[in-house]
């Protein structure tokens, strides 16, 4: 229950601080440990009333703590949750284990998260589920709004090497503010529309065109790549549109606004994830008494938590993609006696459609153009190819 002390254990820094803010916002006490063996020192000095284990870790598994907490009279009555990803066959394994009493699938979202401790935690005290209360913040300054009903000067300001945008959205969501908080990096520009701490809406400029409007119609199945193609250069040939992309489609009976409303939230979860992964730049919050129409108009009404969540959970998939994939101009071609061997029958589906571009000529920047896929996908997908060596680096030649 919320004052109950949790020791989260897990060998990647921004999951152990998004949990940590989770759980503390929902008033309970919280340590943390980046490995197995830190975590067993900690637990020991101080028994905590749950464990949230990671399952892989460097230096000891979750297997590995667990035995080592069944051994231990201080810990062995310590119930653990243990997180795994979806790929990780957990559930067997751990079932043969007294102090393991659950476990939850990354990603995982705020809410699962607080349901599983919570159910954890009122059946060790004995006590029915309550809904944790969320710890209060402190207001942002109050500003004068203008005739547009945005404040002239931003009540929030400041450079993101210093301050976390995922912390800078956890407060706007928890005051249930409504303003637009900007990101700036070189000449990219991302704008989050909030609404009573929900984001309606995000929007961009200056960044690559795998964040465009159209991209995620296409992934989202509402039209075919060919057909919007052919309006876009419809509209290219009009001088003034009348209407923006999406209106248009809905306009022409191309697509429908249920249709429309799921690509702008496929688009607008995909800026605030790239947002995430900016270290460097400058963001500001606007509070405003009402957001622009489009905004407005769009009310998609989306959490902060799940967001941030997935979103840190993709910064640490980009981080290892990038020890290997860092440079979009390496180019890779087939390895194709290890595809035999393997079987093409064996791999998912985006990764057929990425290996399919992968020639010997094409450049990762050329295949995220030609997938119509966006850079997180058609890299993590040529990480996994690399990984299991079905495709290599091509080797130039050297001149003698």
């Amino acid at each position: 229950m919320p004052g109950d002390s949790i020791l989260v254990v897990d060998d990647s820094p921004t999951i152990l601080k998004l949990v940590q803010l989770v759980l503390t916002k929902s008033g309970y006490r919280v340590a943390t440990a980046s490995s197995g063996e830190a975590g067993l020192l900690l637990a020991h000095e101080d028994p905590p009333g749950l464990i949230l284990l990671d399952y892989l870790m460097p230096d000891m598994n979750g297997d590995d703590v667990c035995r080592a907490m069944s051994a231990d009279t201080v810990l062995s009555e310590v119930p653990v949750v243990v997180m795994s990803a979806r790929e990780d066959d957990v559930g067997e394994r751990f079932a043969r284990m007294p102090n393991v009493v659950d476990h939850i699938t990354k990603p995982f979202s705020p809410d699962a998260l607080l349901a599983v401790i919570g159910h954890v935690m009122a059946k060790q005290s004995g006590l029915p589920g309550g809904k944790a209360a969320a710890l209060a913040l402190h207001d942002l300054p109050e500003r004068d709004p203008d005739e547009s009903g945005a404040t002239t000067e931003p009540a929030l300001s400041g450079d993101l090497g210093l301050i976390s945008i995922a912390d800078i959205l956890t407060l706007l969501q928890d005051q249930a503010q409504t303003g637009t908080l900007t990101l700036a990096q070189a000449q990219a520009q991302i704008d989050v529309f909030l609404r009573t701490g929900r984001i309606e809406l995000a929007g961009a400029r200056g960044v690559p065109d795998e964040f465009l409007l159209g991209r995620f119609l296409v992934e989202a199945g509402e039209i075919s790549g060919g057909a919007l193609a052919a309006v876009i250069d419809e509209r290219k040939a009009t001088p003034e549109p009348v209407a923006l992309l999406g209106a248009d489609l809905v306009g022409r009976g191309l697509d429908t606004p249920a249709g429309l409303r799921k690509a702008m939230t496929l688009q607008t979860a995909a800026l605030v994830y790239e947002g995430l992964r900016w270290g460097a730049g400058r963001f500001r919050f606007r509070v405003a008494s009402e957001l622009p129409q489009l905004a407005r108009d769009a009310a998609l009404e989306l959490g902060v938590d799940a967001l941030i969540m997935e979103g840190l959970r993709r910064v640490d998939e980009w981080r290892l993609i990038e020890r290997e994939i860092g440079d979009f101009d390496l180019v890779f071609v087939r390895n194709e006696d290890k595809l035999t061997a393997f079987g093409r029958g064996k791999l998912l589906r985006d990764e057929v459609a990425v290996l399919e571009f992968v020639n010997g000529k094409n450049s990762v920047k050329d295949i995220i153009v030609l997938s119509k896929m966006g850079s997180f996908d058609v890299t993590k997908m040529l990480y996994r190819l690399l990984r299991n060596k079905l495709i290599r680096r091509r080797v130039r030649p050297v001149a003698v």
